[in-house]
């Protein structure tokens, strides 16, 4: 399949409708971590491998992971599609800030972040413009951040429902082959797949190297 610019931002304010329209189930269904097994040992790892304290939530939806990182000790910005999730977080958790946005681009500097989360968020955009977000995450990694990216493994994408809220949603799966291909192609590093304790789910998880050209160094930041 192939989307102009046009059917791309139709999809996502589809998604972001979908949302807000069932926030307040996706919220039930989702706000804690022992509905996910195995989550709790991804953040762990995720966190033991940032080498800065500053981590970007990329699609926080109930603030569940959000929360945990802070507990550990991470300065999260959550953000989200959806305003009515994100107000949710704004409550639940101290957050550094809450900011409304879609992968597609993100409103941050180059070089920001010390650490990536995204959570079963990448998989609600079409497989073709994954690339694209990839590079939207090594952009605003500093160098030497880390990434961890959650996906479906499969073949095919559409619109789904789940048992997790009544509206549809996006939904691409992926071969993690292919993703580790594409993160690679990005410019990250150290890319290798983990495993999930969530049926056909995978992680993906993956540094920015040292120094890059494209990095746009933060000063003082090594």
């Amino acid at each position: 399949m192939h989307l102009n610019d046009a059917a791309l931002r139709a999809l996502v304010s589809r998604n972001r409708s979908a949302y807000d329209e069932s926030a307040a189930a996706f919220i039930r269904t989702t706000d804690t971590l022992d509905k996910f097994p195995g989550l709790d040992r991804e953040l762990d790892r995720f966190f033991e491998a940032l080498r800065g304290a500053l981590v970007l939530d990329l699609g926080c939806g109930a603030g569940r992971d959000s929360e945990y990182l802070i507990e550990r000790g991470a300065a999260v910005v959550a953000t989200d599609l959806s305003e009515k999730l994100l107000r949710h977080t704004r409550c639940r958790c101290a957050a550094f800030g809450a900011v409304q946005c879609d992968l597609l681009a993100l409103p941050f500097g180059a070089g920001v972040f010390d650490g990536v989360w995204a959570c079963a968020s990448v998989l609600h955009l079409p497989s073709e413009v994954h690339p694209h977000v990839f590079s939207e995450i090594h952009r605003v990694l500093a160098p030497r951040g880390v990434t961890a990216i959650s996906l479906k493994e499969g073949d095919g994408e559409g619109w789904t429902r789940s048992a997790r809220m009544p509206s549809s949603r996006w939904f691409s799966l992926r071969r993690p082959e292919v993703v580790v291909a594409e993160l690679a192609a990005t410019g990250f590093v150290s890319v290798r797949v983990l495993p999930s304790g969530r049926g056909n789910w995978f992680v993906v998880e993956a540094r920015k190297a040292q120094a890059s050209h494209s990095s746009g160094l933060v000063p003082g930041r090594t």
